[in-house]
């Protein structure tokens, strides 16, 4: 079986930024950025 090297995640200040403001806003699972992410999934996906 071939193995899949691991790869740490690439998680910057901005990642980092954007995840602070989304748990000071207090939405975390149904607020304005899942949203957000739903919507640019759909366009993605189709």
């Amino acid at each position: 079986m071939k193995q899949i090297p691991f790869s740490p995640p690439h998680i910057d200040e901005d990642i980092i930024a954007l995840v602070s403001e989304v748990l000071h806003s207090g939405w975390i699972t149904t607020g304005p950025k899942t949203k957000e992410f739903e919507s640019q999934l759909t366009n993605f996906s189709g």
